[in-house]
């Protein structure tokens, strides 16, 4: 009895779930962490204040 096509269709459900769990953390962190203003000043700023 051949396991080939039981191991082939396996297989794709392994990757395919892989290349789903990839797909949302891409999403996550184009959507979820989207870059901006950061919370805490730069080093240089700490060190020599503009004002």
């Amino acid at each position: 009895m051949s396991t080939g096509g039981k191991a082939r269709s396996r297989m794709y459900v392994f990757v395919s779930i892989i290349f789903i769990v990839g797909l949302l953390l891409a999403g996550y962190y184009v959507f979820g962490k989207t870059p901006g203003e950061t919370e805490t000043a730069p080093a240089s700023e700490v060190l020599n204040p503009k004002s």
